[in-house]
């Protein structure tokens, strides 16, 4: 009879313990990936991916600062927690160089418009790498873009798009 009581009870807890493990390991399943920026791994990234005119005129101190100012044209324009939405986040691939020079400016970093377009696609490239950005097709982005017209809302942004986060 107690051989009896410590099987049932052996069992008991073992269907507990799947049922409690299941549950973490649905929940798990269901979170997304996290994205982690490595800021070194992005200075290295976008240094290879630079041609050698412009990693002639840049330090990695320079790269740096230029990335900084990037990810804060996204979050002060684009993105940031306390905004964030399902829909997708559309980047237009002239829209940060005007503010990356004006901050270049008030820091004293000389770099040219051209040096910083380089720079900021090297790093969606870094971003689309990482998991942190995707891009779609002009035909689609324009599609998507088309639907709320169909319901009478007007669309703000340009179709002209480059990159959503």
């Amino acid at each position: 009879m107690i051989l009896a009581a410590i099987i049932i009870s052996a069992l008991i807890i073992f269907a507990v313990a799947q049922v409690a493990v299941g549950a973490a390991v649905s929940r798990s399943m269901t979170t997304p990936a996290q994205i982690i920026f490595d800021v070194h791994e992005a200075i290295e990234f976008c240094a290879q991916a630079l041609p050698e005119a412009t990693t002639a005129e840049l330090s990695y101190d320079d790269l740096r600062r230029l990335l900084r100012l990037h990810l804060e044209w996204i979050q002060a324009y684009h993105w940031s927690p306390e905004n964030s939405s399902a829909s997708p986040i559309l980047l237009f691939s002239e829209e940060p160089l005007e503010y990356i020079q004006q901050r270049c400016d008030v820091i004293g970093l000389d770099v040219s418009t051209e040096d910083i377009r380089r720079v900021c696609e090297a790093h969606y490239e870094y971003l689309k790498g990482i998991g942190a950005l995707h891009t779609q097709s002009r035909e689609v982005s324009e599609s998507d873009l088309a639907k709320p017209l169909q319901v009478g809302i007007e669309p703000s942004v340009n179709p002209e798009i480059s990159t959503s986060i």
